[in-house]
């Protein structure tokens, strides 16, 4: 049942309808606690209208001929829908919330309104020429990317080689800082085209900290360009940046502060391609859909690929949003697939890490495991619940369903994948003995099996040699932590060591390093539960 709509309805509190700057602009509804909503001019002059007062009839004479009273009352439908509609006259537009869940996997921490830090540069910012910032920022990027090429072996000891652990905080430091100025551009830009910035703050953005800048109300200018010049303010941002940091370390000796500054380089740029992916909602994302002037274009290009999967598995025909975008089916289904894809390699690169950290850090991989699984549920019964909307019967939908899971069952059980062990290597007056984790699930350990020694770097890990288990059971040591972490670090940490045999490296380059033991191939199903159900079970049920 849908919300119900009052003979004289209202909008609900905190609801704030902005009329356009321009003829060309569009209107926005603010709504408290989610993202703001651009709507048509008709949809805008009926949400302006509606003051508690007026019926539905006399809302439609209100506004003209071309409205009926049964196209008010539909509006009125819809708009209820997305909670736009008050049911208590007597209610209170509720407090702004400074944390907001994100779906599929974002958390937001809002922190301070950006206008407090931009307002006061406001007519610097717009005098400022675009054509010039664009071009200074496209030389500075260039540059530094001719810089990087002429210094092929710092970047290859900044990408395949452990850094200091002083060298991995200064680059860390360094940034969050940039991502602060990435945030603050796209403000700035917005101020420069007359817009007002929301809030700034920081958030986890699929496992990952990260810092936001509202600049929806850039949906309010009237130029694509202009919003478009505002989604890739940040990126241009980390070019600038990540370019002079280049350039700068081509004019340092050898050594590792130049190798610090090349490898904080590398990770602005890395930082500014990754933000042009389009399938996440990041400034690619906001770029395209301000290219093509379609809001939420995510969620409906989602929504299409879909229908299409309704129509080809159910035969349901299903509404398109995007009738005019020939790609929307394919960029919607890239949309629903990358999220899991984001969410698989940010587990794949810290499951290591948090399982080194013992039971506590299992459990924690598990619930990632499991909220990972969750999304996969989410969009497979998202489509299901289309087709049954659409008309689908119960039958070819459990045929559907029936088959899916068996193809599900099949490939985890016929599909294998080699299966390793996370673990390090110390190299000392002991000789050379494999280093594990403390939680580390020793039961697939046996004497002969290959381990492969390897140099972690930021980016790549180099292959240094190989060994073989040796006999024995593994003991509690003290081991650098470069043994666990691509650091270059002589700071202990707690393990366990085994000794290793037939080791073939030809003399290793550095006492400590990363590696990998090698248990065969196992199934896909033997592989998951091995990698996130063992180590929470193991300490449960011994």
């Amino acid at each position: 049942m849908g919300t119900p709509i009052e003979a004289a309805p209202h909008l609900a509190p905190g609801v704030v309808v902005h009329r356009p700057d321009t003829e060309a602009g569009a209107w926005i509804v603010e709504r408290p606690g989610t993202n703001p909503l651009r709507v048509g001019a008709d949809a805008g002059k009926l949400l302006s209208a509606l003051d508690g007062v007026l019926g539905s009839e006399e809302l439609a004479t209100a506004l003209g001929e071309k409205w009926t009273g049964e196209l008010v009352r539909g509006a009125l439908a819809k708009f209820a829908g997305l909670g736009l509609l008050g049911t208590d006259r007597n209610a209170v537009a509720p407090r702004e919330r400074r944390v907001v869940l994100l779906p599929p996997a974002a958390v937001q921490l809002r922190l301070i309104r950006a206008t407090r830090v931009l307002d006061p540069l406001r007519g610097l910012l717009s005098r400022l020429s675009g054509r010039a910032v664009v071009t200074t920022a496209a030389v500075l990027g260039a540059a530094g990317l001719l810089a990087l090429a002429l210094q092929p072996d710092v970047v290859a000891g900044a990408v395949a080689a452990p850094m200091t652990l002083p060298a991995f905080g200064w680059i860390w430091i360094g940034l969050v800082a940039t991502t602060v100025v990435h945030e603050l551009c796209h403000g700035a830009t917005l101020t420069h085209h007359g817009g007002r910035p929301g809030w700034l703050g920081v958030m986890l953005f699929y496992l990952t900290p990260a810092c936001f800048c509202e600049v929806t109300d850039g949906w309010r200018l009237p130029r694509r360009r202009q919003r478009v010049a505002i989604a890739l303010a940040g990126v241009s941002a980390q070019a600038v940046i990540g370019g002079v940091a280049a350039t700068i370390a081509l004019l340092l000796p050898s050594g590792d502060t130049r190798t610090t500054v090349v490898g904080f380089a590398l990770a602005c740029y890395f930082i500014g391609v990754l933000n042009l992916v389009p399938f996440i909602k990041l400034d690619g994302y906001l770029a395209l859909m301000a290219a093509v002037d379609v809001p939420h274009l995510r969620d409906k290009a989602i929504r299409d690929a879909r229908g299409w999967w309704s129509r080809r598995l159910f035969g349901v025909r299903a509404e398109r949003q995007l009738p005019r975008l020939r790609w929307a089916v394919p960029y919607g289904m890239a949309c629903a697939a990358f999220p899991v894809v984001i969410l698989t390699a940010a587990l794949t690169r810290w499951t290591n890490v948090m399982l080194a950290a013992g039971f506590v850090g299992a459990i924690v991989v598990c619930l990632l495991a499991a909220y990972l699984a969750y999304r996969l549920l989410a969009t497979v019964f998202g489509v299901l619940a289309d087709a049954r909307r659409g008309g689908a019967s119960w039958l070819r939908l459990a045929a559907v369903v029936v088959t899916g899971a068996a193809a599900l069952v099949a490939v985890a059980t016929l599909v294998h994948v080699p299966y390793r062990i996370p673990a390090g290597y110390v190299a000392d007056s002991h000789g050379v003995r494999l280093v594990l984790p403390s939680g580390t699930d020793v039961t697939e350990l046996e004497p002969g099996q290959r381990v492969v020694l390897e140099r972690g770097g930021l980016f790549f890990t180099t292959t240094l040699g190989t060994a073989r288990v040796g006999a024995g059971t593994p003991v509690p040591a003290e081991v650098p932590v470069s043994a666990l972490l691509p650091l270059r670090s002589d700071i202990p940490g707690h393990a366990l060591t085994l000794p290793l045999s037939t080791v073939d490296a030809g003399g290793l380059p550095e006492r400590a390093g990363l590696a990998h033991v090698e248990t065969g191939s196992v199934s896909l199903g033997t592989w998951a539960g091995r990698r996130y159900l063992r180590p929470v079970l193991a300490p449960l049920f011994g």
